[in-house]
């Protein structure tokens, strides 16, 4: 079995404060075994607007937990200034005893950037050198600055963390390049079943661990974490027919947003779904559907065990399971509560 932790992404739900379903839902994994919560960084839109900041949210997450690793999925590191970066989570790591971890990436939408226009053609160079500066200031090195006088500095960032290295993930998806590079760098995966199906993930994840040994790194020891909407029902055809409102609502969203992102295959996606007019709800049921059948943790236990099974025979660690997408509070923790039965048995 692979690990299980929680991921929210969307902010969507039958309830009106998506910040008391983050809360319930720590408290509820912190106790029942549950590996890490994952808050992510939107801006801009009402899909995910509810997440603008992933340090505020893990400072508050921090605070009423005590075993969950709080983590970021993910830093879009070429928004910010990386000093700043190190300065807020390195509060979080003292306020949570040493628990943070990061997944990083560069951004995706082009309306992101407008918090920083002249690094969206840049952003995979300056991911890069953001992240070996981040390392650098968690271990306690400077970093050069010029203040506005012209002066040079050597600026130290503080509170010191309580940990000495920081954990870092890179968010990968569909570029195998991507996964190259975080082998052969020693980052580990944050993943989701977009573009691409469970066979390419296993593909991806072998590139992976092969990059590692190739650079001299235990190709076991890296983690592979995979983000999967979740929802555990009684009954899989029960729980298929509860998710499907909500799913095909959020699919819908996110179908769109990726469509106006800006990124090379936009335009094409774009006209996609221009063209559909009418056919637009079949297209996203054929989403759906696939979804269901290889690409989320909804049904009953016995399919989420086979579900896991079978992802951890592929080279998966850990399992994110997205819950914040369109269900009531009270159905995702029950959710979680039977989802929960396989860890105390340790199926």
């Amino acid at each position: 079995m692979p690990d299980l932790g929680v991921i929210f992404f969307s902010g969507l739900g039958t309830d009106r404060d998506p910040y008391d379903l983050l809360l319930d839902v720590s408290r509820f994994i912190d106790r029942a075994g549950f590996t890490a919560v994952w808050t992510p960084e939107r801006h801009f839109t009402e899909v995910g607007g509810a997440y603008p900041n992933p340090s505020v949210l893990g400072a508050a997450l921090a605070v009423i937990t005590e075993n969950v690793r709080i983590r970021a999925g993910s830093v879009n590191l070429p928004l910010h200034d990386v000093l700043r970066v190190a300065e807020e989570w390195a509060l979080v790591d003292n306020l949570s005893g040493g628990r943070v971890d990061l997944a990083v990436a560069p951004g995706w939408h082009a309306r992101d950037f407008v918090l920083n226009p002249d690094g969206y053609e840049l952003r995979s160079q300056l991911l890069n050198q953001a992240r070996d500066q981040l390392q650098d200031l968690w271990r306690g090195n400077a970093v050069k600055r010029v203040d506005p006088l012209g002066e040079t500095h050597e600026v130290l960032s503080f509170p010191r963390p309580v940990q000495r290295q920081l954990p870092l993930w890179l968010t990968s998806s569909k570029s195998v390049d991507s996964w190259r590079f975080a082998g052969e760098t020693g980052l580990n995966v944050l993943t989701a079943l977009i573009n691409f199906s469970p066979s390419g993930l296993e593909q991806r994840i072998g590139l992976y661990r092969e990059a590692r040994a190739r650079v001299g790194l235990d190709p076991d020891a890296g983690v592979v974490s995979l983000m999967l909407h979740t929802y555990i029902g009684t009954d899989t055809d029960e729980a298929v027919e509860r998710v499907r409102p909500a799913m095909t609502e959020y699919l819908s969203s996110f179908v769109s947003q990726h469509a106006t992102s800006g990124q090379s295959e936009s335009p094409d996606k774009s006209r996609t779904l221009q063209t559909l007019g009418d056919d637009r709800d079949a297209f996203i049921d054929m989403v759906f559907h696939r979804y269901i059948s290889t690409s989320s943790l909804i049904g009953d236990l016995d399919r989420a065990r086979t579900t896991l099974e079978g992802f951890h025979a592929m080279g998966v660690n850990e399992i994110a399971c997205l819950v914040d997408f369109g269900l009531s509070k009270d159905e995702v923790m029950k959710s979680l509560a039977r989802l929960s039965s396989l860890l105390r048995k340790g199926a």
